[in-house]
């Protein structure tokens, strides 16, 4: 015992020294290795929303793709043709084309109601109107866009039969040729308006990993694909 306790009074600066040298040595590899992976958490986040902000400028880059063209005449303070995004609406047009004037005719407009390509908006002088004229339904449809005999009906929202007949058609001819997008390749996806190889990808990932598409809404899922998207390819696609 006596030995023991003289070994330890001879070597006891030494078992110090050493102690602490163990602890520092912990210490500076524990501040290593917490260095390093707070390091690897901040690359992962940096690419994290560096991918959302990708994402943010592919949607923004398919709604700047998706223009059309509507015709605003009459009682604003600008008519002309103004090109704006698809899924706009009538107020949006006028307010491009500078507002009502203050003898535009307002109630017999539906100011909610979307546009479509090749539209005609017509705003009536109040003086212009009788109250006959106010049951009218305001939508007109013409076999050309001579827009006279919708202008003495005091129709508003002008559209032509050629422009609904081509929609309605190509709608017909594409319902045989939808794309399932719970089977479809990359190369098939990426025949969709809006539908990059990112996209394309982002949609097979997550019917793989994820889940089969119930219903084709269900697509909105996908990171990536928005409202202005699923617009454009809601028609073309099915499950």
């Amino acid at each position: 015992m006596e030995n023991i306790l003289f070994i330890l009074k001879k070597y006891l600066k030494d078992i110090i020294i050493g102690f602490l040298l163990v602890v520092s040595m912990g210490l500076a590899i524990y501040a290593i290795l917490r260095q390093t992976n707070d390091n690897v958490l901040e690359s992962d986040l940096s690419l994290s929303n560096e991918s959302i902000l990708q994402e943010d400028d592919d949607e923004e880059q398919d709604i700047s793709e998706a223009i059309i063209n509507v015709d605003i005449k009459g009682a604003v303070n600008n008519p002309g043709v103004y090109q704006v995004s698809l899924g706009s609406i009538v107020n949006d047009v006028i307010a491009l084309a500078g507002g009502f004037t203050k003898d535009a005719y307002q109630n017999n407009l539906n100011l909610s109601k979307k546009v479509s390509d090749e539209m005609v908006i017509y705003v009536y002088k109040t003086k212009e109107m009788t109250k006959e004229d106010n049951t009218s339904s305001n939508v007109c449809e013409v076999p050309s866009y001579t827009i006279t005999q919708c202008t003495e009906n005091k129709e508003s929202i002008i559209i032509s039969e050629n422009n609904v007949n081509n929609t309605s058609d190509t709608t017909n001819q594409n319902n045989n040729s939808l794309i399932n997008i719970n089977t479809a390749d990359k190369t098939s996806l990426m025949e969709l308006s809006g539908i990059g190889e990112a996209k394309a990808q982002a949609i097979i990932d997550y019917r793989n990993n994820v889940s089969e598409f119930k219903k084709i809404e269900d697509i909105l899922n996908v990171s990536g694909i928005g409202d202005s998207v699923f617009a454009q390819i809601k028609d073309y696609i099915t499950v």
